[in-house]
């Protein structure tokens, strides 16, 4: 059982009582001065540690301020792996299967510790939402010998996609080690982006008709030239796990994945982009 601050006072002041009715009498001034220091540096020491050891009870991340209210501020910084719903509109009007896209993202992020088990994060990123859309279709075309045949070819759609995010969420520690869950809404602004659409032979041998390459691009130009980019809304489902390196002091893995509730541009209903984030992240806490 702890010993509780008031109760070592009490004792040492006790001890120190006693001392001084036995000793008043044989010991001289300058003795019973250095006797009454050594108690008076004595509670100090002991009121110190007891008053420690309650704060790191109360505090078990080891932060200076205890809760509620203790801060920590993190650093974190991924790869994005990107899925494509349906796809972008482009000149063909074909309907892409999905895609999918590797991304990345940075940020910072502050958390605040309402106790011991729950927290709220404010967080801020630039990501990157870039994917590929491909889609196997027969077309006409010709051989090197000018023969026409129906051959196999890709039509194939890449966006690259930029924005601002902040999210909000609650933080739940779990109590075992460093285990902790998250969850929340986010909300992205579209920063810049650029859309391609471009159709390959996949048959060898042929080529396009009066270019004599098995390339064509139909388009390459700013995403906000072409259609008009929505804001992003979402929620944000996650959990990490906190490494403590010192006092204050974490390495904080996470995974996050961010499902959309709006899509990427307005008018295409079927065009969303969920992302799932592997993010390392550095707390340091206030």
């Amino acid at each position: 059982m702890a010993i509780q601050p008031v109760s070592a006072f009490r004792y040492l002041i006790l001890i120190k009582n006693h001392c001084h009715d036995a000793l008043q009498f044989t010991m001289t001034q300058s003795a019973r001065i250095v006797l009454r220091c050594t108690l008076l540096v004595g509670m100090l020491l002991c009121l110190f540690v007891t008053d420690g050891l309650a704060q790191y009870r109360r505090n078990h991340h080891g932060f200076r301020q205890t809760y509620p209210g203790a801060i920590a501020i993190g650093f974190s910084a991924g790869p994005n792996l990107n899925f494509g719903g349906s796809g972008p509109a482009v000149a063909c009007d074909c309907e892409f299967d999905g895609g999918y896209g590797i991304g990345y993202h940075a940020g910072i992020h502050a958390d605040i510790y309402v106790n011991r088990f729950i927290g709220l994060r404010l967080q801020g990123l630039y990501e990157d939402h870039s994917s590929t859309y491909v889609k196997s279709i027969s077309i006409n075309a010709y051989s090197e010998n000018g023969a026409p045949a129906a051959v196999d070819a890709e039509r194939r759609a890449e966006v690259d996609l930029q924005y601002i995010s902040s999210s909000f969420m609650l933080l739940w520690f779990t109590g075992m080690e460093g285990l902790y869950f998250l969850a929340g809404a986010s909300a992205g602004f579209f920063v810049d982006g650029n859309l391609s659409d471009e159709e390959f032979i996949v048959t060898p041998g042929y080529v396009y008709p009066g270019t004599g390459s098995n390339r064509q691009i139909f388009g390459n130009e700013a995403l906000d030239a072409q259609q008009d980019p929505s804001l992003r809304a979402g929620l944000v489902v996650g959990a990490g796990y906190a490494l403590v390196l010192s006092r204050g002091v974490a390495l904080t893995p996470e995974l996050q994945f961010d499902y959309p509730l709006t899509t990427v541009v307005e008018g295409n209903a079927e065009w969303s982009i969920p992302t799932l984030r592997a993010t390392l992240g550095l707390t340091i806490g206030l």
